[in-house]
Protein backbone atom coordinates (compact mmCIF):
# COMPACT_ATOMS: atom_id res chain seq x y z
CA UNK A 1 0.00 0.00 0.00
CA UNK A 2 1.62 3.41 -1.31
CA UNK A 3 1.60 5.95 1.44
CA UNK A 4 -0.53 8.10 -1.44
CA UNK A 5 -3.32 6.06 -0.47
CA UNK A 6 -3.13 5.95 2.72
CA UNK A 7 -3.39 9.88 2.60
CA UNK A 8 -5.90 9.77 -0.02
CA UNK A 9 -8.11 7.38 2.37
CA UNK A 10 -7.56 9.56 5.42
CA UNK A 11 -8.51 12.69 3.64
CA UNK A 12 -12.11 11.03 2.74
CA UNK A 13 -12.70 10.38 6.22
CA UNK A 14 -11.68 14.08 7.41
CA UNK A 15 -14.56 14.87 4.28
CA UNK A 16 -17.10 12.71 5.55
CA UNK A 17 -16.31 14.26 9.33
CA UNK A 18 -16.84 17.79 7.27
CA UNK A 19 -19.99 16.33 5.56
CA UNK A 20 -18.66 16.91 2.14
CA UNK A 21 -21.25 14.77 -0.45
CA UNK A 22 -18.29 14.21 -2.25
CA UNK A 23 -16.00 12.48 -0.08
CA UNK A 24 -16.72 8.94 -1.31
CA UNK A 25 -14.59 10.02 -4.15
CA UNK A 26 -12.02 9.89 -1.79
CA UNK A 27 -11.63 6.05 -1.00
CA UNK A 28 -11.19 2.67 -2.69
CA UNK A 29 -14.57 1.13 -2.58
CA UNK A 30 -13.91 -1.85 -4.66
CA UNK A 31 -13.33 -5.62 -3.18
CA UNK A 32 -9.21 -4.76 -3.54
CA UNK A 33 -10.05 -1.48 -1.51
CA UNK A 34 -11.90 -3.52 1.37
CA UNK A 35 -9.28 -5.59 2.17
CA UNK A 36 -6.53 -2.96 1.94
CA UNK A 37 -8.49 -1.06 4.12
CA UNK A 38 -7.25 -3.19 7.06
CA UNK A 39 -4.23 -1.68 6.99
CA UNK A 40 -5.76 1.12 9.03
CA UNK A 41 -5.55 -1.50 11.87
CA UNK A 42 -1.65 -2.49 11.42
CA UNK A 43 -0.76 2.00 11.08
CA UNK A 44 -2.80 2.67 14.18
CA UNK A 45 -1.32 0.03 16.68
CA UNK A 46 1.86 2.08 16.77
CA UNK A 47 -0.14 4.67 17.41
CA UNK A 48 -1.90 3.15 20.04
CA UNK A 49 0.98 1.63 21.67
CA UNK A 50 2.07 5.47 22.16
CA UNK A 51 -1.31 6.48 23.38
CA UNK A 52 -0.88 3.48 26.16
CA UNK A 53 2.20 4.82 27.24
CA UNK A 54 0.71 8.45 27.67
CA UNK A 55 -2.43 6.83 29.59
CA UNK A 56 0.09 4.57 31.87
CA UNK A 57 1.95 7.73 32.61
CA UNK A 58 -1.26 9.27 33.63
CA UNK A 59 -2.10 6.82 35.69
CA UNK A 60 0.71 6.81 38.16
CA UNK A 61 0.48 10.22 38.28
CA UNK A 62 -2.65 10.43 40.04
CA UNK A 63 -1.89 6.37 41.09
CA UNK A 64 -5.35 5.35 39.51
CA UNK A 65 -3.78 1.97 38.52
CA UNK A 66 -1.53 1.25 40.93
CA UNK A 67 1.54 -0.88 40.29
CA UNK A 68 0.39 -2.22 37.33
CA UNK A 69 3.22 -2.44 34.84
CA UNK A 70 3.44 -1.09 31.49
CA UNK A 71 3.67 -4.27 29.28
CA UNK A 72 -0.04 -5.74 31.30
CA UNK A 73 -1.55 -1.91 30.82
CA UNK A 74 0.01 -1.35 27.20
CA UNK A 75 -1.78 -5.19 26.34
CA UNK A 76 -5.47 -4.25 27.58
CA UNK A 77 -5.62 -1.52 25.33
CA UNK A 78 -3.94 -2.73 22.65
CA UNK A 79 -5.81 -5.66 22.92
CA UNK A 80 -8.43 -4.45 23.52
CA UNK A 81 -8.65 -1.97 20.55
CA UNK A 82 -7.95 -4.43 17.93
CA UNK A 83 -10.81 -6.58 19.52
CA UNK A 84 -13.14 -3.89 19.44
CA UNK A 85 -12.26 -3.29 15.87
CA UNK A 86 -13.03 -6.98 14.52
CA UNK A 87 -15.92 -7.94 16.88
CA UNK A 88 -17.61 -4.65 15.89
CA UNK A 89 -17.08 -5.50 12.24
CA UNK A 90 -18.39 -9.02 12.75
CA UNK A 91 -21.43 -8.24 14.59
CA UNK A 92 -22.33 -5.58 11.59
CA UNK A 93 -22.26 -7.73 9.25
CA UNK A 94 -25.49 -9.48 11.12
CA UNK A 95 -26.69 -5.71 12.14
CA UNK A 96 -26.84 -4.73 8.11
CA UNK A 97 -28.14 -7.91 7.32
CA UNK A 98 -31.28 -7.31 9.55
CA UNK A 99 -31.61 -3.99 8.87
CA UNK A 100 -31.60 -5.12 4.51
CA UNK A 101 -28.60 -3.11 4.21
CA UNK A 102 -25.96 -5.71 3.37
CA UNK A 103 -25.00 -4.51 -0.13
CA UNK A 104 -23.85 -0.89 1.64
CA UNK A 105 -21.24 -3.15 4.28
CA UNK A 106 -18.27 -2.83 2.04
CA UNK A 107 -18.32 0.74 1.71
CA UNK A 108 -19.25 0.96 5.43
CA UNK A 109 -16.20 -1.19 6.43
CA UNK A 110 -13.99 1.05 4.21
CA UNK A 111 -14.67 4.04 5.51
CA UNK A 112 -14.70 2.37 9.41
CA UNK A 113 -11.18 1.54 8.71
CA UNK A 114 -9.60 4.47 7.70
CA UNK A 115 -11.89 6.52 10.35
CA UNK A 116 -10.63 4.92 12.91
CA UNK A 117 -6.97 5.52 11.84
CA UNK A 118 -7.68 9.18 11.60
CA UNK A 119 -9.00 9.66 15.56
CA UNK A 120 -6.74 7.20 17.08
CA UNK A 121 -3.86 9.65 15.22
CA UNK A 122 -5.80 12.99 16.02
CA UNK A 123 -6.15 11.42 20.03
CA UNK A 124 -2.85 11.11 19.64
CA UNK A 125 -2.10 14.85 19.90
CA UNK A 126 -2.67 15.77 23.03
CA UNK A 127 -1.66 12.65 24.43
CA UNK A 128 1.89 13.36 22.72
CA UNK A 129 1.93 16.91 23.70
CA UNK A 130 1.56 15.46 27.43
CA UNK A 131 4.58 13.21 27.02
CA UNK A 132 7.32 15.55 25.92
CA UNK A 133 5.85 17.99 29.23
CA UNK A 134 4.26 20.59 26.87
CA UNK A 135 0.59 20.51 28.64
CA UNK A 136 0.03 18.96 32.10
CA UNK A 137 -2.43 15.58 32.27
CA UNK A 138 -5.82 17.26 33.02
CA UNK A 139 -5.30 19.34 30.12
CA UNK A 140 -4.22 16.72 27.86
CA UNK A 141 -7.34 14.55 29.11
CA UNK A 142 -9.65 17.63 28.17
CA UNK A 143 -8.56 17.99 25.10
CA UNK A 144 -9.12 14.16 24.11
CA UNK A 145 -12.85 15.41 24.14
CA UNK A 146 -13.18 17.23 21.40
CA UNK A 147 -11.59 14.23 19.48
CA UNK A 148 -14.30 11.54 21.43
CA UNK A 149 -16.31 13.95 19.92
CA UNK A 150 -15.59 13.58 16.51
CA UNK A 151 -15.29 9.95 16.13
CA UNK A 152 -18.92 9.55 17.35
CA UNK A 153 -20.01 12.09 15.14
CA UNK A 154 -17.93 10.55 12.62
CA UNK A 155 -19.27 6.88 13.30
CA UNK A 156 -22.89 8.87 13.21
CA UNK A 157 -22.31 9.95 9.75
CA UNK A 158 -21.15 6.82 7.57
CA UNK A 159 -23.72 4.35 9.66
CA UNK A 160 -26.42 7.11 7.90
CA UNK A 161 -24.39 8.11 4.78
CA UNK A 162 -22.39 5.19 4.21
CA UNK A 163 -24.68 1.85 5.62
CA UNK A 164 -27.93 4.15 4.58
CA UNK A 165 -29.45 3.66 8.43
CA UNK A 166 -32.13 5.17 9.31
CA UNK A 167 -31.28 7.97 11.79
CA UNK A 168 -32.93 5.77 15.41
CA UNK A 169 -30.70 2.94 13.70
CA UNK A 170 -27.67 4.68 13.18
CA UNK A 171 -27.64 5.68 16.68
CA UNK A 172 -28.19 2.38 18.01
CA UNK A 173 -24.97 1.16 16.01
CA UNK A 174 -23.39 4.01 17.59
CA UNK A 175 -24.36 2.84 20.91
CA UNK A 176 -23.22 -0.54 20.25
CA UNK A 177 -19.89 0.29 18.91
CA UNK A 178 -18.92 2.27 22.38
CA UNK A 179 -21.04 -0.19 24.83
CA UNK A 180 -19.02 -2.99 23.00
CA UNK A 181 -15.94 -1.61 23.11
CA UNK A 182 -16.13 -0.65 27.32
CA UNK A 183 -17.56 -4.27 27.74
CA UNK A 184 -14.50 -5.67 26.00
CA UNK A 185 -12.43 -3.30 27.88
CA UNK A 186 -13.82 -4.32 31.12
CA UNK A 187 -13.22 -7.92 30.44
CA UNK A 188 -9.78 -7.63 29.24
CA UNK A 189 -9.08 -5.42 32.64
CA UNK A 190 -10.47 -8.01 34.99
CA UNK A 191 -8.70 -10.87 33.64
CA UNK A 192 -4.98 -9.31 32.57
CA UNK A 193 -5.02 -6.32 35.77
CA UNK A 194 -7.15 -7.65 38.28
CA UNK A 195 -4.55 -9.38 40.97
CA UNK A 196 -5.93 -13.52 41.89
CA UNK A 197 -7.82 -13.45 44.40
CA UNK A 198 -8.85 -10.08 44.40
Amino acid sequence: MSANEIVRSLTGAWHIARRDPDAAQYFDLSARGFFRSFAALAIALPLILIASVALWRMGQTIDAIGDVDFSSFATVQIGGEALTWVIYLAVMTQVARHLELGSNYSAYVITFNWGVLMTSGLMLLPLGFFLIGIIGDQFAVMLTLPVFLLAAWYRWQIAREVLGAAPSAAMAILILDFVLGALLDQLLTRLLLTPMGA
